[in-house]
């Protein structure tokens, strides 16, 4: 969850996220609903997403998802958007001139938008937007754009963006690593700095006017490690202010800015557009030891003629034993509780331009927010649902519900054959999702996973006899998480409906022992081995005979013979007495990785998915769908003529990474998808009905 975006004249926010996928809440961040990629771009290598712009009409918005490495925007061009129903559908938008012409036609962006800045006067259609590279104006909501001329020293690489409206045409406030700088609108000629960082950049500015005291109050956050702490000795200074009841011409006129220095530490500074009385200071993503998510709020005091800070949120101090923010402050998560508050800062942090109460801030984790002005804090990405048995106080492993937005992408779902209202959800960086009730709540349920980030894969014994399998690496398979990875990680089993979790099977190694069963004892870069310390992504339970199958992420297939019976026993430590036994005659050569990424059985017998042994394939002539022959002991592969598409070269190859299959139980029929991401045209999805 990277940018939060609050409306100022309606109750629309948006929360948009890494690849660019965009949700939308329609009351105040209650709950969360996403924007189809049809209407707001999504790509897979966006690694943040910039926030929404808003305008002088409530239901007319900007926004634009682009790469944040400037350098980049020429290989991965992006396309601003604009939308005339508050975010349900978006058209393209042409905003820098559109130098460049996408190939479905559309006006390309020339540099990355990074703040947006409405007139508050309704209807009067006054917008900026500051770029890497520039500013550009719009004086019709958006329709049009020219680009504001002032020299590029002006607005360059902008920390920030104010725009005071108590003048007509209003002043422009204009901050970069070199200085501040003030014009009026349609004045730009005599633009001129009034302030000059030249010793210390900038790395933020803000700025807000409070009508009923005339008062305007300009910050910034400049770029000196002197003033910060040893945890916070990157993109850490101290917050400057100037804060004075002057209006509009008499601060065009004013000869000298005197800003003042305060003893408070920050990375970013935001004031809302309408108060001059309340600042936020946040702490950096760089910072060490969570404290980069910390918010300070500074309140003017009259009587000092100053700004006093408080601390009003810090979501764990690890200086106090990691103590949570108070519980009657926040409203915990499941993650805080379940997985811990780690995350290291803010991403985006926005207050409502018309309302200092309402602020917030998100990160790679957590999506918190305000509506008090920092006294109290929820976690509007999720719903509490165990109120009932513990009066009001939340703890881990408990039941939640989704308010629509998760922190982090859920992979897929499988429910229990022996009780379909039991799912088990596969979820990067998290583990793992349950619900016992259909769907309705979910639990993470992690405790005794050792070294994994995804659980990958389930299989059922029974009602509540669980198998999850996974590994320290998430994302497979995109990027070179589809290469093969021994990584950490291994089959584990939950005897009670997945809410505790044992490793499976003895671990015979030189690597490994049955005292050191983590990521610490797979240091090595060899896909073989017999232990089990490593990476898997599928697994199979076979109730015929009570063997377990599992398809590892460099290894091959290994099986668990005699699961069933030990399990009948009741005596667990049969179960861990179990040695496994690798299964890959058949497959192709160990030594440049065997990954395989699901299994299935069909009629008793077990099939296996061979996928490309990344980035070299070179057992491309072998990957697809294998069967175990239980009685000559070896994988038979089912491919036999590929018809080639028509729309593919030549020269290319078929079936590089397949990544899915799946049988018809009806007719026998085989599917199977695949990622071909170098061989243009050539993913897709295969059938045969003749076995292949």
């Amino acid at each position: 969850m990277r940018g939060l975006s609050i409306s100022p004249w309606s109750d629309i926010w948006f929360v948009d996220t890494d690849m660019g996928t965009l949700f939308r809440s329609d009351n105040r961040g209650q709950t969360w609903f996403p924007v189809s990629h049809l209407e707001a771009r999504y790509h897979s290598i966006l690694p943040v997403s910039g926030p929404v712009g808003f305008t002088t009409r409530p239901e007319v918005m900007l926004f634009a998802t682009c790469h944040n490495d400037p350098l980049k925007i020429s290989s991965h061009p992006c396309v601003a958007l604009r939308s005339d129903d508050a975010g349900l559908t978006w058209n393209a938008a042409n905003v820098t001139g559109g130098s460049e012409i996408s190939s479905d036609g559309k006006p390309l962006l020339d540099s990355n938008p990074k703040q947006w800045v409405t007139s508050l006067q309704n209807n009067s259609g006054y917008v900026l937007v500051s770029v890497h590279e520039g500013l550009y104006r719009s004086l019709d909501d958006g329709l049009t754009w020219s680009e504001v001329p002032v020299p590029s020293s002006h607005t360059n690489s902008p920390r920030g963006l104010f725009l005071d409206e108590s003048i007509d045409p209003p002043l422009v406030f204009m901050g970069t690593p070199s200085g501040i700088y003030i014009w009026q609108d349609g004045d730009e000629v005599n633009a001129r700095q009034v302030w000059n960082a030249s010793e210390s950049p900038l790395l933020s500015f803000s700025g807000g006017r409070t009508d009923n005291s005339g008062r305007v109050t300009l910050s910034f956050v400049d770029l000196n490690i002197n003033d910060c702490d040893v945890d916070s000795q990157e993109d850490c200074g101290a917050v400057y202010f100037f804060s004075d009841s002057l209006n509009g011409t008499e601060l065009l006129t004013l000869e000298s800015f005197t800003f003042t220095k305060t003893s408070q530490r920050a990375y970013h500074i935001v004031l809302t557009q309408s108060d001059a009385d309340v600042m936020y200071a946040t702490g950096a993503r760089s910072w060490g030891r969570a404290t980069g998510t910390s918010v300070w709020k500074g309140l003017w005091n009259t009587s000092s003629v100053e700004f006093d800070f408080q601390l009003t949120f810090l979501q764990s101090d690890v200086y106090n034993s990691y103590a949570k923010w108070p519980a009657d402050k926040l409203d915990y998560s499941s993650v805080g509780l379940d997985v811990g508050y780690y995350d290291g800062g803010y991403y985006t942090f926005a207050v409502n331009a018309k309302n200092s109460n309402e602020t917030g801030g998100s990160g790679n984790f957590f999506l918190h927010i305000s509506r008090d002005g920092g006294e109290h804090w929820e976690s509007s990405f999720t719903e509490y649902r165990d109120s009932c048995n513990t009066g009001g106080g939340r703890s881990a492993g408990e039941r939640w519900s989704s308010a629509g937005i998760e922190m982090t992408s859920v992979r897929h779902l499988k429910f229990n054959p022996f009780n379909l209202s039991h799912g088990y959800a596969s979820v990067a960086d998290i583990n793992m999702l349950k619900t016992l009730d259909g769907g309705d709540t979910w639990e993470i349920s992690n405790s005794g996973f050792s070294g994994i980030n995804t659980v990958y894969d389930y299989a059922f014994v029974s009602e509540h006899v669980i198998i999850g399998v996974g590994g320290n690496f998430h994302d497979w398979p995109h990027g070179w998480y589809k290469n093969p990875i021994r990584g950490a990680g291994g089959a584990f089993i939950s005897f009670d409906t997945g809410t505790s979790w044992r490793r499976l099977g003895q671990f015979i190694s030189i690597n490994c022992s049955n005292e050191s069963k983590d990521v610490n004892c797979t240091i090595t870069n060899d896909y073989g081995g017999q232990d089990m310390i490593r990476q898997v992504l599928s697994a199979l339970y076979d109730e015929s005979d009570g063997t377990l199958y599992i398809g590892t992420h460099a290894g091959g297939v290994a099986r668990l013979v005699g699961l069933g019976a030990a399990i009948d026993s009741g005596y667990v430590d049969l179960v861990d007495a179990l040695e496994w036994e690798w299964i890959n005659n058949g497959l192709g050569s160990l030594a440049t990785g065997l990954v395989v990424p699901e299994m299935k059985i069909f009629n008793g017998t077990i099939f296996a998915l061979l996928t490309g042994d990344a980035p070299n394939y070179t057992n491309k002539d072998i990957t697809g769908i294998h069967h175990w022959d239980r009685e000559d002991e070896v994988w038979i592969i089912h491919r036999g003529v590929l018809q080639w598409p028509a729309a593919v070269h030549p020269d290319f190859d078929l079936w590089v990474y397949p990544t899915s299959f799946d049988i018809d139980t009806t007719t026998g029929a085989m599917w199977m998808t695949d990622m071909n991401s170098y061989n243009y045209l050539a993913s897709g999805i295969w059938k045969s009905v003749d076995g292949g």
